[in-house]
């Protein structure tokens, strides 16, 4: 309903019951909402920061200097832009490649590798007039067509890219594939959308929609096995050789821990490219990125130590707002709700969630550089006709009026409603305020500084509720497979919505949805020894 609904106002009415529906489960804990924090010499101008935390260099400036050092705190986690989905990540692609749109200096969106582009029917149609001369870096030219084949690439289930359902608004031809053309000049892309999108030149600036060389994809090497199955879809990107079509290209590169970029001659608009070189480094933490900025070695390091010396002037830290929340995520079909029903369940979840000290996190953990999170969805966030989605209105109004959301920001508030609930539930017959019977729950978070004091913080509160957390924090690696697996009763992740509409966080929670890690909407079946 809210991907079809084309009247604004009862397409927000809808947004906020999908929402409440989603927060009933009491799967969703929100925890804070997150800022894009980085350090920045005031001799490096016109850094273009995206909505998703991208930081663009092709309009930068560095003094007299014609380069610019830059020091990451994690590794980027894909150069395929299928792929990408931290910051780092983000932003070694957002200036290896382009796309139609891109973002201003105001944080607007404008037109990029796209001169103009059109709407017809009621919303349904687009046309996108393309710039004259688009080569790759290799200098063979691309256009239409490449577009075409990127963004199916992505939607192809066989990539199993974490982006394919952003591609669902695009209507499906009589081949079951996504309605794109390119006309006969390769200088027009017609899109045809399932319904009218509010925001679709906004997702146009994000990653996924950027164009990839069909052959650096298809040929190679690692990209498919003997029998044609592709079983690395970004093996392409293990080279430093591959084609590019942003501001710069990729020279060389060590996995995990230094990229070189240089200014790429054929890119569209190299004329206003004054950064030739652009060099990152991959340190272990924000502590040793940061004396490596007091040196002199860098110019930009992404992430802000939550102590900083005298010698870093207040205008050098910057804190962009960002459409990022860090929430803990319950397994909706964990063996701990065994024997109860659905609303008792979702009771003793909201329980838990009431009783994490956010304030705590915000405040010792994260620097108060963050906000507390009482929805899943910030403040920042458009109602799609003018105003603000976060508030209270005739037809819908928050159960914390007063914070726009479902908890109080106050976290003793929020811990005697907790133990009401426990006491409710049966939980908690000697009236101490903890739950009566052993309680372990496995919490599994990525091994880093920051989310492992995250995960013993809420340890800590739990504990006070009489349930014992046992943390499993692993490598990226292993993350992922025992997410897929889901091999845990919490999980903590991070998302950062792609573009300024609610939609795009609530929808990640659809049956079978990639970031649906509270595997909601599954069916659970009883094994039987017919079962495979």
């Amino acid at each position: 309903e809210i991907r079809s609904q084309s009247d604004p106002e009862k397409r927000e009415a809808y947004l906020h019951i999908a929402e409440d529906w989603l927060m009933e489960t009491e799967c969703i804990v929100p925890i804070c909402y997150t800022n894009d924090a980085y350090l920045m010499k005031s001799s490096l101008s016109g850094v273009v920061s995206s909505s998703f935390g991208a930081k663009c260099f092709a309009k930068a400036q560095n003094g007299e200097r014609t380069d610019a050092k830059l020091i990451f705190c994690e590794a980027p986690n894909s150069l395929d832009p299928a792929f990408a989905e931290n910051n780092p990540a983000f932003t070694l692609v957002s200036n290896l490649f382009s796309g139609l749109c891109t973002y201003d200096e105001n944080g607007d969106v404008v037109l990029d590798l796209a001169e103009s582009y059109t709407v017809f029917e009621d919303g349904l149609v687009y046309t996108f007039k393309l710039k004259d001369g688009l080569q790759w870096s290799n200098g063979n030219s691309f256009g239409a067509s490449d577009f075409v084949y990127s963004w199916r690439r992505v939607a192809d289930d066989e990539i199993k890219s974490p982006y394919a359902y952003l591609f669902d608004v695009i209507a499906l031809d009589e081949e079951g594939k996504l309605a794109l053309a390119a006309d006969e000049t390769d200088t027009v892309l017609t899109v045809t959308l399932t319904s009218p999108v509010e925001n679709f030149i906004q997702l146009c600036a994000f990653t996924a929609f950027y164009p990839v060389n069909q052959s650096a994809v298809t040929y190679a090497d690692g990209y498919t096995d003997i029998y044609g199955n592709v079983t690395n879809a970004s093996a392409w990107t293990e080279t430093a050789s591959f084609p590019t079509s942003g501001a710069y290209t990729l020279s060389a590169f060590s996995t995990g821990d230094s990229y070189s970029l240089s200014s790429n001659k054929n890119y569209v608009n190299v004329a206003e490219v004054t950064l030739k070189t652009i060099s990152v480094t991959v340190k272990k933490n924000a502590d040793e990125a940061y004396a490596s900025y007091l040196a002199g070695d860098a110019d930009y390091v992404g992430a802000v130590p939550t102590s900083l010396s005298d010698e870093t002037p207040a205008d050098e830290c910057h804190y962009d707002s960002s459409n990022g929340v860090y929430l803990l995520c319950h397994n909706f079909n964990s063996s701990i709700y065994s024997g109860m029903t659905a609303d008792d369940a979702a009771l003793l979840r909201r329980a838990i969630s009431l009783y994490i000290d956010r304030e705590y996190i915000v405040s010792a953990v994260m620097g108060n550089r963050e906000q507390v999170a009482t929805s899943l969805i910030n403040m920042d966030f458009s109602d799609g006709h003018g105003g603000i989605y976060r508030k209270n209105t005739g037809y819908h109004k928050y159960p914390f009026m007063r914070t726009f959301g479902y908890y109080s920001e106050e976290t003793e508030e929020n811990r005697e409603e907790a133990r009401e609930i426990i006491k409710e539930l049966g939980l908690d017959e000697d009236g101490d305020g903890k739950i009566d019977r052993a309680f372990t729950m496995t919490y599994l978070t990525v091994k880093n500084k920051t989310d492992i004091l995250i995960a013993q913080s809420i340890q800590q509160d739990l504990a006070g509720l009489g349930i014992v957390v046992s943390i499993d924090a692993v490598d990226e690696s292993i993350f992922k497979n025992e997410q897929a697996f889901k091999m845990y009763d919490i999980i903590f992740m991070e998302l950062t919505s792609p573009y300024d509409d609610p939609l795009s966080l609530l929808e990640l929670w659809v049956t079978d949805g990639e970031y649906n890690y509270a595997d909601l909407g599954s069916v659970i079946v009883e094994e039987n020894e017919n079962a495979y």
